[in-house]
């Protein structure tokens, strides 16, 4: 894999997660890793965007006592978009080798205290009416329709998708917003790294915002439902809620989160 000039390895590690479509790397240095490396065409604007924006959330998060990468350094060359970060130590919540209940009751642990978390400056809203306008642009391009055909998932309301989700905006414009906290945006199994002492970084943040608890608690929750993870099930999604803390959990702001997240799902 070539690099820009500046970034320089001994050895270059191409990983097949993260953006897709999008160059993804760990670089090494003495037989270390040290930096995560990511590109993206020019000629796709959507992966741009998406390292445009973890570009912006990391200089947020600088100062904050989250353990988030550094940003380490980005720029254009060749056509692309590139950015380099610090390399987290841990190992992705999905991967074998984590004891089940530690590794729980850490993911429980890091979404509080990201719950817990002000950021200076104004805001990246990530509340209801920005997720429901970006769920009308999917619908209106007929992606949620095809992957609801492809998963056969029936909505409980309207017979497609746009009706669908006329029904859940109309639910979710009578419900407050639960806090409103720092979300990550994506709070997934692969986002989030863990060693051996339970000690626990975040990556993957350019979605992160200001919104409803309850999004991150549907996106984690979902993951270790997902057909993805064969080794988690409805055990430890519970398991995890019990750690979070039930007190701080609408059962019914759960289900809208997760209708409202079926928009999302990738074609």
């Amino acid at each position: 894999m070539s690099l820009p000039p500046g970034v320089t390895a001994d050895r270059v590690e191409e990983i097949d997660v993260g953006l897709s479509g999008a160059r993804v790397a760990r670089l090494y240095v003495s037989g270390r890793a040290v930096a995560v490396f990511k590109a993206a065409g020019t000629d796709r604007p959507d992966l741009v965007s998406e390292l445009a924006a973890t570009e912006r959330r990391l200089r947020r998060l600088v100062g904050t006592p989250l353990p988030v990468p550094r940003l380490l350094d980005s720029g254009e060359w060749r056509g692309e978009r590139w950015l380099t970060m610090e390399h987290r130590p841990g190992r992705a919540a999905h991967e074998p080798g984590h004891e089940r209940s530690a590794l729980i009751a850490a993911l429980a642990r890091a979404l509080r205290e990201l719950h817990a978390t002000s950021l200076s400056g104004p805001p990246f809203p990530l509340g209801p009416d920005v997720l429901l306008e970006r769920a009308r642009e999917r619908v209106a391009s007929g992606l949620v329709d095809r992957s609801w055909r492809a998963a056969g998932h029936r909505p409980r309301e309207g017979g497609n998708a746009a009706g669908a989700l006329r029904g859940l905006a109309e639910r979710l414009s009578r419900t407050e917003v639960s806090g409103p906290v720092l979300l990550h945006g994506d709070y997934c199994l692969p986002n989030v790294l863990v060693d051996d002492d339970g000690r626990w970084s975040l990556i993957d943040l350019g979605r992160m915002g200001v919104g409803d608890r309850h999004l991150d608690l549907v996106d984690m929750t979902g993951s270790m439902l997902s057909d993805l993870n064969p080794s988690f099930g409805p055990r430890d999604a519970e398991a995890f809620l019990d750690a979070y803390g039930r007190d701080r959990i609408d059962p019914e702001r759960v289900e809208l989160y997760r209708e409202l997240d079926a928009f999302f799902w990738p074609v």
